[in-house]
């Protein structure tokens, strides 16, 4: 029997996302998202709620969120939903429920001097920008402090 498990989200992070390490060195980003939902609120009314969602992710896709990411700005997350439980110091069980992102794009052009000519950034984990079989002449020799791709 097969599965699937995918998650795709917008929604404006509600603040500058935390960077940590796992013990073996690999950069962890979280942040809270606020996506807006719609829904009936009784006597013909249509109203709307946020929901706050809590965003992994790991490695290359954690430097990107922690250097380009700030509160307010708006996002697509893909991702994958998980249930992590554990038990506290004290005894207590804990669950949370969180998505572990494998795609992040921006929503809205960036603000004007930062952006770049098609206006538009993406960046996807399984992207590898080192690849050593990249012919250096295609690569622009740019020092400006703009996202690579």
């Amino acid at each position: 029997m097969s599965s699937f498990n995918k998650v795709i989200l917008v929604g404006r992070l509600t603040r500058d996302p935390e960077i940590r390490f796992t013990p073996n060195g690999t950069q962890v980003s979280v942040f809270t998202l606020a996506v807006n939902r719609n829904y009936n609120g009784g006597a013909s009314q249509d109203s709307q709620t946020a929901d706050f969602i809590r965003i992994v992710s790991f490695g290359r896709l954690a430097e990107f969120v922690g250097t380009y990411l700030s509160k307010g700005r708006l996002i697509l997350v893909e991702g994958s939903l998980r249930i992590r439980s554990w038990q506290t110091q004290s005894g207590e069980y804990r669950t949370t429920t969180e998505i572990v992102a494998n795609n992040i794009q921006f929503m809205e052009p960036k603000p004007k001097e930062e952006t770049n000519t098609n206006g538009t950034d993406t960046f996807e984990e399984d992207i590898d920008l080192f690849d050593d079989n990249v012919d250096n002449d295609d690569i622009d020799s740019d020092d400006s402090d703009e996202v690579p791709f």
